[in-house]
């Protein structure tokens, strides 16, 4: 195993020790670090071990460095110190980072450069965007899934159902690879630390693999925003800007393959595509057997009744009534969650009774147009790797269709936000959940 140890200072610092099946890292952070994330402690470790045939060979120290980026970022108040030395032009992409500084021990080595003819790798969950996100994508790509190592924490997560997606497709010849980590423990409540930590398994394996890019299963109303208050321009984002510019440094495109792509969408490729039935988004029920009581749920179990053209379940109306966490998502929240989304499966799906009718007058049914979430925005082949880009949207235009420039401007001018009339709207609708 190599060590590389830790000398000199450093608000957060870190060391990692490495050999071909286990990476750890050890967090030693200060003060100002505790202040800042008080749940951190003194000393952390995460690790990221190979399952089954995977290695990850010699990693490359910049795609150490990033790993190490992703994972402690938000815990780093002003100084995050690498006790290894990366190159020049990886820390000169770190100063895109504008919050802290990136530093490292002396010495030199070189940079990365993109792998030519080197192969796609996704970032997987099993979900329906990930699935999507694959069936996509070249032959060649390799899915990697990142599973989370148990320990005492009590947790509603089941990794069931995203290991038998992983099963299926390497029963079909699909290249998939597992590697457990336990870093989503360093956060308090349990969580990424960032949202693209979940790439760090595919960044590790990167070099013996011989991938040139990382893809992610993002979706339209994350990347452009129409989950929430208004519509942004991704690629002129802080969060594109920051990642982009990472993940090149260290040899690897950053793609987006459905990020022109909603919710809805994605459902519809999950449909079309050979591979869409190896999916399932629940994330605490068994595989084909969805918990059906968590707001991810009741958003699909609506989607479906609308793609189907069929009346709202009853089970899932009793869900929306009787859920905790359905509940705050609807009523706490403002807009609501992948609204948009709510509002294509309430106007496309009957029944419900007066409660539904409420839901629907609340997400604006009726008012706004909602067809362009189920075509592909061409606008967003500019997020997709430059090797396979032509490849991936010839098949969403194929499958879903263009949005026309109507639909794109529908989508641009999208905005939801709180007022008085939606707040005696919310009110009517939990007198009707209270009478029903």
């Amino acid at each position: 195993m190599t060590e590389f140890s830790w000398r000199g200072g450093g608000n957060l610092r870190i060391t990692v020790s490495v050999d071909a099946a286990m990476v750890e890292y050890t967090i030693i952070t200060d003060s100002d670090d505790r202040k800042r994330s008080p749940h951190l402690g003194n000393m952390r470790k995460f690790r990221f071990k190979c399952t089954r045939d995977s290695s990850f060979g010699e990693i490359h120290p910049d795609r150490l460095g990033l790993v190490a980026l992703l994972n402690t970022l938000p815990f780093c108040s002003k100084e995050l110190h690498l006790e290894w030395t990366v190159s020049d032009s990886f820390l000169e992409a770190t100063k895109i980072i504008s919050r802290i500084a990136v530093t490292s021990k002396d010495g030199e080595i070189e940079g990365i450069k993109i792998l030519e003819g080197g192969k796609p790798s996704l970032s997987f969950s099993g979900g329906a965007d990930s699935v999507a996100a694959l069936g996509v994508m070249p032959k060649s790509t390799e899915s990697v899934f990142m599973l989370r190592s148990k320990n005492d924490h009590r947790s509603l997560y089941d990794s069931d159902a995203a290991l038998e997606s992983c099963r299926q497709l390497r029963n079909l010849g699909f290249p998939v690879h597992i590697i457990e980590s336990d870093f989503e423990y360093l956060r308090d409540p349990i969580g990424f630390p960032t949202d693209l930590s979940v790439s760090s398994p595919i960044i590790l394996l990167a070099g013996t693999r011989g991938y040139s890019s990382v893809a992610f299963g993002t979706i339209l109303e994350s990347a452009y925003g129409t989950s929430g208050l208004k519509y942004r321009n991704y690629e002129e984002s802080s969060h594109f800007r920051l990642w982009s510019t990472l993940f090149e440094s260290v040899g690897l495109r950053y793609s987006l393959p459905v990020a022109g792509v909603s919710e809805v969408g994605t459902a519809i490729l999950c449909r079309k595509l050979a591979i869409g039935r190896f999916h399932q988004s629940c994330i605490r029920g068994k595989w084909a057997l969805p918990c059906n009581r968590c707001w991810k749920c009741f958003r699909k179990n609506t989607l479906m009744s609308a793609l189907d053209r069929t009346e709202i379940d009853p089970e899932v109306i009793a869900n929306l009534r009787n859920s905790k966490e359905i509940r705050k998502h609807v009523i706490f929240t403002s807009p609501i969650k992948h609204e948009g989304v709510l509002t294509y499966s309430l106007e496309r799906s009957g029944g419900g009774g007066i409660a539904i009718d409420k839901l629907r007058e609340l997400v604006r049914v009726g008012k706004i147009n909602t067809t362009w979430m189920a075509k592909w925005y061409p606008n967003s082949s500019n997020l997709i790797d430059e090797n396979y880009s032509e490849f991936t949207s010839r098949i969403l235009i194929n499958e879903l269709g263009e949005m026309s420039q109507m639909e794109i401007g529908e989508l641009q001018s999208w905005e939801n936000s709180d007022n008085e009339s939606r707040k005696a709207i919310l009110n009517q609708f939990l007198k009707s959940l209270r009478d029903s």
